[in-house]
């Protein structure tokens, strides 16, 4: 399952471990891909709220 996460206000480090392992900076003009299966974890700075959209994959 894969998401997008959209950023209401404020700044969100997303961080993966998969290879590569990737810092990325989200805000609310840069929304950040999450592949659910990937470990991965959110650091917020302050006050950080989001939504994240999943998307299922069909067939």
């Amino acid at each position: 399952m894969r998401g997008v996460v959209h950023m209401v206000s404020g700044r969100l480090r997303y961080r993966t471990d998969m290879p590569g392992d990737r810092e990325i900076p989200l805000d609310p003009g840069r929304p950040g891909n999450v592949v659910s299966e990937a470990l991965h974890q959110f650091d917020p700075d302050g006050q950080a709220p989001f939504l994240v959209e999943f998307h299922r994959k069909t067939g």
